[in-house]
């Protein structure tokens, strides 16, 4: 069917993506979490490409809903049509946040629902892999709740991670953090002691976060590969990660920051930790949030 067909019975195709939290400690560009901070996206059909909701420079074919959309339209053998984008989104960007992925997986869903090519969600993790580099944010948000995967080339090797139901607190420095810069200062190396360790509490953290043991969990956020390295771009992040080690809470950066991320069973003791925040370090904005148990979607209108 085509979009011209659909449009006699929806005037708009909109695309609700969510926030993701990737790495997750331990998960150095494996691991992802979809989170209920959501962008919203709507594609109407226009005789010129127009692009609304984000700033001056985006609003073209340089955008990375639009780039998206015509990677997929690639993929499919297909010309690219001319359409209205609507942004409506409050994802902080180069945060830690998936704000990109959000945008990438928008333009390839949207794509798909244009054409009705009802592709699978492993063919749109393959495009939106290919766009991004790498799955740890595009795989949560295309299918919610957190991810695991891995490269083989350019194959995307996946397995969805059903958690329990976890309270989330997105702590959000008022500043960016670059993950160009957060990579240059990963280390090229790693001792042998320091790989038992990171695999090892990888598995515990996954199965902790499925079995919903909290105390495990925590025990399991100690990485070696990024956060000691990363740390220093986070004025902040020393003076939460003590607080969180006294409390027994799950904390880590998010993607490569400048967002950190605390999880816990108990909303309480997350709304205490903000009201810490709000004694202690007022200039951080933070969100409670649980875990996205679905992940994007779209709507006709």
């Amino acid at each position: 069917m085509s979009y011209v067909k659909v449009l006699k019975r929806y005037s708009m195709i909109s695309v609700h993506v969510p926030a993701t939290s990737a790495n997750c400690c331990v998960g150095f560009d494996c691991l992802g979490m979809a989170v209920d901070w959501w962008a919203h996206f709507t594609f109407e059909e226009s005789d010129e490409l127009i692009v609304e909701g984000c700033p001056e420079e985006f609003k073209g074919s340089n955008n990375l809903v639009v780039q998206a959309f015509y990677t997929a339209c690639d993929y499919l053998r297909l010309d690219y049509p001319t359409f209205k984008l609507t942004i409506d989104t409050d994802i902080p960007f180069a945060r830690g946040l998936g704000s990109s992925s959000t945008c990438v997986v928008a333009g390839i869903l949207a794509c798909d629902a244009w054409f009705k090519k009802n592709m699978d969600q492993l063919e749109i993790l393959k495009i939106a892999t290919s766009i991004e580099g790498h799955p740890d944010n595009v795989a949560p948000a295309i299918f919610g709740q957190a991810t695991a995967c891995f490269m083989e080339k350019e194959d995307v090797k996946m397995s969805l991670v059903p958690c329990a139901d976890y309270h989330c607190l997105a702590i959000v420095p008022c500043y960016e953090v670059k993950t160009s810069q957060a990579r240059k200062v990963l280390p090229t190396k790693m001792a042998f002691k320091d790989c038992v360790s990171q695999v090892s509490h990888a598995l515990v953290f996954v199965q902790a976060l499925q079995q919903g043991n909290e105390r495990l969990l925590a025990s399991s956020c100690k990485d070696s590969l990024h956060e000691p390295y990363r740390r220093q771009f986070i004025k902040e992040y020393d003076t939460i990660k003590k607080y969180c080690m006294q409390k027994q809470l799950p904390m880590w950066i998010s993607g490569s920051g400048s967002t950190m991320m605390v999880v816990s069973l108990e909303k309480n003791r997350l709304i205490e930790l903000s009201k810490f925040l709000d004694k202690n370090l007022n200039e951080l904005d933070h969100r409670c949030l649980t875990i996205a148990k679905k992940g994007a979607f779209i709507k006709y209108e």
